[in-house]
């Protein structure tokens, strides 16, 4: 069975507007919740973190798409995910597809083809001049294939003078509880001199 990425045959799987920053994930698969972009799932909080930033005082997870696109290209930002797309044995597919869904499947089942996105986020880089790199995967390192990918990726910036900034995941079973604050903290630190603070 092979899963798509829910965003790869849309025109916003990269931004479609003038970008400097560019904030990278991992996987939405095309059968899980659907959403109208990136870290839109209920729990995630990516788009709380970001309200931080929004002149408008509105609530970023309540906008709809086009209103988030608006915040989006006036403080030149955007998303991707790393994997394109999955593909693995059909008994497997709860754990993809199914309630809940969690990077840790993505990456710690065994059996699991990914095929990465890296090559294509280099070109668009390139091609849009972008300064700034935020990985939102959080500590995750594994398998090694995945390592090495970033590890090859972090060359790639640093050979092109791209400023790449790990961050904490934002994803709802990491952004909660005791955790909420530290998360903040971390983005805010690296944030705070890129967007204007409301």
């Amino acid at each position: 069975m092979i899963i798509k990425h829910q965003f790869l045959l849309t025109k916003h799987f990269f931004p479609n507007w003038k970008i400097n920053k560019l904030f990278i994930g991992t996987f939405n698969p095309e059968c899980g919740e659907k959403i109208d972009y990136y870290y839109r799932r209920k729990y995630n909080g990516f788009w709380r973190i970001l309200d931080k930033y929004n002149l408008q005082k509105m609530c970023l997870t309540n906008l709809k798409f086009d209103d988030l696109k608006i915040f989006m290209a006036e403080n030149k930002f955007g998303c991707v995910d790393v994997i394109k797309s999955l593909s693995f044995l059909d008994e497997n597919k709860e754990k993809i597809c199914g309630k809940g869904y969690s990077d840790s499947n993505l990456f710690t089942v065994k059996g699991y083809n990914r095929e990465y996105n890296f090559e294509e986020i280099k070109t668009y880089i390139k091609l849009n001049k972008v300064q700034y790199v935020f990985s939102t995967w959080g500590k995750r390192c594994k398998p090694k294939e995945f390592r090495m990918k970033i590890l090859d990726f972090q060359n790639f910036c640093s050979i092109n003078r791209i400023k790449f900034i790990h961050l904490d995941s934002p994803s709802g079973r990491v952004y909660k509880q005791n955790n909420q604050a530290n998360i903040n903290s971390n983005w805010w630190e690296a944030l705070d001199k890129l967007f204007n603070p409301n």
